[in-house]
């Protein structure tokens, strides 16, 4: 009984409805998912010429579901792309931040984070929705 709970857990969580959320009172209404992509892989700061401050999940499946949907690499893909931009001095690892965090992080203006759509607050937006 308890590994058929575990694997229905894990599959409902590799099912989460990924949304890209902001502050309310953020000049971004929308963005593209290559946009994204730009910006979790460290191409670009700024959308339409407002900074934005990517934060990073530490939910594992919900990362890992991200990185696979949204970013269109592996987990592993994904790991080496960053060292390779570490290494060479370019950009700093981006540290995953706990729920509480990330809550607290949206807080501030032009944050952006990867959630599951159920997790949504009434004081955020959804910048971007994978289908």
């Amino acid at each position: 009984m308890k590994t058929f709970l575990l694997l229905l857990f894990s599959i409902y969580s590799l099912n989460a409805q990924i949304v890209v959320v902001t502050n309310k009172n953020s000049q971004i209404d929308t963005i593209s998912k290559e946009i994204i992509q730009y910006i979790y892989l460290a191409k670009t700061d700024t959308i339409d010429g407002v900074k934005v401050k990517p934060i990073l999940s530490n939910n594992e499946n919900l990362h890992n579901e991200f990185c696979n949907t949204v970013l269109c690499k592996s987990e592993f893909q994904y790991n080496s792309y960053w060292a390779r931009l570490v290494f060479t001095g370019r950009e700093p690892i981006s540290k995953r931040l706990e729920w509480e965090d990330i809550v607290n992080k949206l807080k501030e203006v032009n944050t952006i984070v990867y959630i599951n759509k159920k997790n949504i607050r009434d004081e955020w937006k959804i910048i971007y929705e994978e289908n």
